[in-house]
Order: C-alpha cells, then sequence, then structure tokens
C-alpha cells in the first residue's frame, strides 16, 4: 500500500512539473516584458519613497516618509494587471492575429513602460524646487497633494505666512 501512495504521488509531482514546465515554455516570450515592466514599477515605487522622504523633510508634520504596506499591495496588484495585460497581447497576438506583422506584446509593454517613466517624472519633479522640476511641472501632475493628502493650497498659504 505504502509503495503504490508513493507511485501515486510520484507520477501527480511529474504531471505537475510536466504541465508547469508547459506553461511556462509557452508563456517564455513574454518574460523579458514582464522583467523589464516590472523593474519600470519598482523605479517608480522607488521616486515615490524618495517624493515621499522629500514631502517629510519640507512638511514634517503632514508625512512620515515611509513605505506603507498597503502601497506595496497596490503595486503588487498592479504588477498582476501589467502582467496579465502582457499575456494577453501575446496570445492575441499569436493566435487572432496571426500571420499578420504587429507585435503587440511589444507595445503592451512600451506603452507600459511610458506610463511608468511618466510617473517618475512626475514623482521627481513633485516637491522639488530644481529649475528643471518648476519647468516640468508645467506639463507634469505635482503628486504632493495627490499621494499625501496635503493640500497645496493650504500649505503654500501657511508657507507665506510663515515667510511674510
Amino acid at each position: 500500500m505504502k509503495n503504490l501512495l508513493i507511485e501515486i504521488f510520484g507520477v501527480l509531482l511529474k504531471f505537475i512539473f510536466i504541465t508547469a514546465g508547459a506553461i511556462f515554455a509557452f508563456f517564455e516570450p513574454t518574460l523579458p516584458f514582464i522583467l523589464i515592466c516590472t523593474l519600470a514599477v519598482f523605479m517608480d515605487c522607488y521616486t515615490a519613497w524618495a517624493l515621499s522622504r522629500r514631502v517629510k523633510k519640507k512638511y514634517p508634520e503632514q508625512n512620515d516618509g515611509k513605505f506603507k504596506s498597503e502601497k506595496f499591495a497596490n503595486v503588487f496588484k498592479t504588477l498582476l494587471k501589467i502582467y496579465m495585460l502582457i499575456i494577453l497581447a501575446f496570445l492575441m497576438e499569436k493566435f487572432i492575429f496571426e500571420g499578420v506583422e504587429i507585435k503587440l506584446a511589444n507595445i503592451v509593454a512600451g506603452a507600459v513602460c511610458f506610463w511608468q517613466i511618466w510617473s517618475m517624472l512626475e514623482n521627481e519633479s513633485s516637491c522639488n524646487d530644481a529649475r528643471w522640476a518648476k519647468i516640468a511641472q508645467r506639463i507634469l501632475i505635482d503628486k504632493t497633494e495627490k499621494h499625501f493628502n496635503i493640500s497645496l493650497n493650504e500649505l503654500k498659504d501657511k508657507e507665506k505666512q510663515d515667510n511674510g
């Protein structure tokens, strides 16, 4: 009886590994896109954390400057959505647009990277007194208010009162 269970368990493990290997081999072409997009998302997280530190330095009572676990949960959800989108684009490219020279996975990964780079620029220019940041704020969103529940008008009014 014990030998039978060991044999069944061995067959089950082989089936699981063969299935996982087949799935991995099928989706392997998407791995470079997934890795690049993951790197872009983590770089965006870093710039958001750096923004949090700048806000803490400039307005200590408004922010603690820490990376919070609920933010990481959002990052994880975003990564899962990006992975599903890349895989969907790959499947559409392979089965729906077969024979058509369109690289949907490349386009999707490029769009995700552009979105993350734009977000990084917004993070780096927000709450930044550098000249380039002031110029960039003409076309980018200042994320100080959005990410940290700080009304910039209130802070600017408070700064004017403190300085004037």
